[in-house]
């Protein structure tokens, strides 16, 4: 039958339908990433981060602007009569054209300290990147982990699945047609139908930690993604002071400090606003060829707008100062309720191998050379390895805590403390000559 239908099919489409099957496993190939891999895209691509790189980029242009003179004018003029028209005139004559040039000027010392301020916004935001990226690499390890972890789990109850199959068809093996035993059987049933369901949860987890990870990579859930790794750590002997130490150059609290060092920095500018202004003028006569240079010098009459907006900026400046005293208490607390918490989670980890994992394992490896002797029902070697998969279970879920108090500790000191892959350097923040301090 087939093969009719076959013949009866245009060539075309024929080999059409030949090309997509052809391609189809190919498409269907999912994509591994390693978490090295995974953190390369995610600075790479990742919107967010190109955000703060405009950001970056943007401070830099107004450094570039604050360095500048204010921009001169040309001004062309004609005029006729011996009306209002000819008072304008330069020459006094009733026809004359001239072209006047203006330069205007900041006022004394506004230009030196704008570009300070401006070089300390552009530090704010070279800080702020380095923090985003930070927040980045932190969220992309978390579901990168939390991917890992899911995929484990799947495969445990994968397995468990099978035990629980074997397990309730060797009870209905062993219960047929003895009514006594009937709680046997209903037991192993339930026992299978939840496995079942923890299946279909992890299933269901592990999609949505997909989801989670496909926008932190820049791309979209469609690609079918298989992470590759490990949850183990061995950084138990990280040192509480030395972390503290490492905070205190941390991105986002050198964002604040530069924030607050640029607040109080504004208060000397505001007051630099009623320093006199100077201006050039120059004007040519076209009429009567001759030519005018001239300079005036503008002296501010300050009626409260300058005093008062020097106020306004000390406000801002000493609100700045709390800001930053709070961002240390807050930085210590977090670097050590993320130390403890990865303490903890080390150590649970560790006990629950060492005393509840590898001793179940040993059992498990005994009841089966018991099973082989013939001292033991394959049952109980079901049941056996059934109570292993659990543990394998917890243990998954203990070192997924730890991995991930691992990763809220890099975010608060604001620092690489695995080498998985050291955050790649941008190469518009390499420091240029024309950016350095004024």
């Amino acid at each position: 039958m087939l093969s009719a239908i076959c013949l009866l099919m245009p060539r075309s489409i024929l080999f059409l339908c030949l090309v997509c099957g052809l391609a189809m496993p190919i498409w269907a190939e999912p994509q591994r990433l390693t978490i090295s891999e995974a953190l390369s895209m995610c600075y790479e691509r990742n919107p967010e981060l190109a955000a703060a790189r405009a950001d970056l980029r943007q401070t830099r242009s107004a450094y570039h602007l604050a360095g500048v003179f204010p921009t001169g004018s040309f001004i062309g003029g004609a005029s006729r009569g011996w009306g209002p028209a000819a008072a304008s005139s330069y020459s006094a004559l009733p026809r004359d054209e001239y072209v006047q040039y203006q330069q205007p000027f900041l006022p004394f010392g506004v230009k030196k300290k704008g570009q300070f301020v401006a070089w300390l916004n552009w530090q704010q935001a070279r800080a702020q990147l380095f923090f985003t990226k930070i927040q980045l690499m932190r969220q992309t390890k978390d579901a990168f982990y939390e991917v890992l972890a899911a995929q484990e789990r799947l495969k445990i109850f994968q397995s468990n699945l099978e035990l629980a199959r074997q397990i309730f068809e060797a009870s209905e093996k062993s219960t047929r047609g003895r009514p006594s035993r009937r709680l046997e059987i209903l037991a192993s049933r339930v026992q299978y139908n939840q496995v079942r369901q923890s299946l279909v949860q992890t299933q269901g987890d592990l999609e949505s930690n997909l989801a989670d990870l496909a926008p932190l990579l820049g791309l979209k859930r469609g690609q079918e993604l298989v992470v590759e790794g490990t949850l183990d750590t061995e950084y138990a002997h990280l040192k509480l002071e030395d972390l503290l130490q490492l905070g205190e150059n941390s991105p986002a609290l050198m964002a604040v400090r530069q924030a607050t060092e640029s607040g109080h920095e504004q208060v000397k500018l505001a007051s630099l606003q009623g320093n006199p202004v100077p201006s050039l003028v120059a004007v040519y006569d076209f009429r009567l060829p001759s030519y005018i240079v001239g300079a005036q010098l503008n002296v501010p009459l300050d009626w409260g707008q300058i005093g008062y907006d020097v106020e306004s900026k000390q406000r801002a400046a000493a609100a700045l100062d709390e800001r930053y005293r709070a961002a240390q208490l807050d930085l210590s607390s977090e670097i050590q309720k993320a130390y403890a918490a990865f303490q903890a989670g080390a150590s649970n980890s560790a006990t629950y191998q060492a005393e509840v994992l590898l001793p179940e394992e040993e059992a498990v490896s005994l009841i089966r050379a018991d099973y082989k002797a013939h001292k033991l029902d394959y049952d109980v070697v079901l049941l056996a390895q059934q109570q292993l998969e659990e543990i394998r279970v917890e243990y998954l879920r203990q070192q997924l805590i730890e991995r991930l108090a691992l990763d809220a500790l890099e975010e608060a000191v604001g620092a690489v403390l695995e080498a998985v892959i050291p955050a790649p350097i941008e190469p518009d923040l390499a420091p240029e000559p024309d950016l350095e301090m004024p």
